[in-house]
């Protein structure tokens, strides 16, 4: 719960919550403000009314008890008191009553002339007119009972906007969090698994997410053109330090002891074409996602032949089982170009006497294995093995021929056919290699 609460959807919801409930306080004061003031005022023209009505009157009339009555008709809770100069007082029905009370109630210092009594609110106002005083009482209950239902219907309606709001703010937040989360998962992945090829997901939305996620498969590129680089420089660093050390060694001793010319000549010629091959291979790499022209090819007769090649040049026995009649949408080299590569593989790493199995299959996807009786691969070393220049046990690299990047070329053409390439335990000792491509495969470039 803990980490839920520190999510960017928990923390953005909360401060839309808080922000909006912020302001419909603010909303809400000013409103009962202004009801108020409306109320205040509104009683005030009610009083302005009553003694409008009363001014005309003469002083010399003799029915001020039904007058006053009169004026109070339209609420019979106001109260009208006239008190005539050289008279009597004269009150409406239970005027003298209200009057009464309303001396002994409060008046309110911010709204002049408001007076609270018990649970009844009134407005007082006294009018000097024509000889005579005319004091006012309005009943303001029922106007302020109506604009507390109003606000009791405000506060109803905001809270339900804030319920409403939070939610839909919480859905989109959450779209955005798992986008983010996706991203997250995604490095993590990178990291631990190293994989030279995969991106990040790029959302068309939002912008800014969008942005980062470009941004940063940008600088991951550029990383791994520098890394790929430094490793490249470090591979054919190797081999040409070899090569200045025999050509050296010929210009030192070379006159002298003619013998050590012929052992290193052979020497420089084995790592140059050491060199040639990496080299072939790096332009491979690098070319082998452009467009290229893409047939149907019999990938059995493909594989046959390959087979062949590998029992007339290696001393391994080599067994094989494929299935016939096996098509692929592909480019023709490129298929060559995978199994060379892991056959290959099986070959350098398994001694003279040990045996390759190469079957083909049809299921549910085409299945090329390439099973070997080597040393094997750690299962931590897996995943790796697939990396440019990645060797299992590094201490081997210079006995064994080789670029490094044998695999690397078969991963990157495997992905992009959207095939699979895996690596098993081969028993009772060994490796086993997996392609696996889709049926109906199409072109991909």
């Amino acid at each position: 719960m803990t980490d839920k609460k520190k999510g960017a959807q928990f923390q953005l919801t909360s401060r839309f919550v808080a922000i909006l409930i912020g302001l419909l306080i603010i909303v809400n004061l000013a409103f009962v403000t202004i009801s108020l003031y409306s109320v205040y005022y509104y009683l005030a023209d009610q009083a302005k009314e009553i003694a409008a009505t009363l001014e005309d009157v003469p002083q010399a009339t003799n029915d001020w008890e039904g007058l006053v009555d009169v004026t109070i008709a339209k609420n019979e809770e106001d109260a009208v008191r006239i008190i005539l100069t050289d008279g009597p007082t004269y009150y409406s029905k239970d005027g003298k009553e209200i009057f009464t009370e309303l001396a002994q109630g409060t008046a309110l210092p911010v709204f002049k002339g408001i007076i609270l009594m018990d649970d009844e609110v009134y407005y007082f106002r006294r009018h000097e007119q024509n000889e005579r005083i005319v004091d006012i009482a309005v009943h303001g209950n029922t106007v302020i009972e109506m604009m507390m239902r109003m606000l009791v219907t405000s506060v109803l309606l905001n809270l339900l906007a804030v319920l409403i709001g939070s939610c839909i703010i919480y859905f989109f937040v959450g779209k955005w969090s798992r986008t983010l989360q996706q991203m997250t998962q995604e490095m993590k992945e990178i990291e631990l698994t190293n994989d030279q090829e995969k991106l990040l997901s790029v959302p068309e939305t939002p912008s800014e997410i969008r942005q980062a996620a470009s941004s940063f498969n940008q600088l991951l590129g550029m990383q791994r053109e520098g890394q790929f680089v430094t490793d490249a420089s470090h591979e054919l660093r190797t081999p040409l330090t070899a090569i200045r050390g025999h050509v050296q060694l010929i210009k030192r001793r070379g006159a002298a002891h003619p013998e050590v010319i012929a052992p290193s000549i052979d020497f420089i010629d084995k790592e140059s074409k050491r060199l040639e091959t990496m080299t072939n291979q790096l332009l491979l790499l690098g070319k082998h996602r452009a467009t290229q022209l893409c047939q149907e090819i019999d990938f059995s007769a493909l594989v046959y032949q390959e087979v062949q090649k590998l029992q007339a040049s290696c001393p391994q026995e080599v067994t094989f089982d494929i299935a016939e009649n096996i098509h692929l949408y592909a480019d023709e080299m490129e298929l060559q170009q995978i199994c060379q590569n892991l056959f290959g593989n099986a070959r350098k790493y398994s001694t003279t006497d040990e045996t390759i199995h190469i079957r083909l299959v049809e299921t549910d996807m085409i299945r090329l294995e390439v099973q070997d009786t080597g040393e094997g691969i750690p299962d931590e070393m897996k995943e790796r093995v697939f990396e440019r220049f990645f060797r299992v046990d590094s201490s081997r690299s210079s006995k064994v021929e080789g670029s490094g990047i044998g695999l690397a070329i078969v991963a990157s053409i495997v992905e992009k056919y959207h095939g699979q390439l895996t690596v098993t335990n081969n028993q009772p000792k060994g490796s086993i290699f997996i392609v696996a491509f889709p049926k109906k495969m199409k072109n991909s470039s």
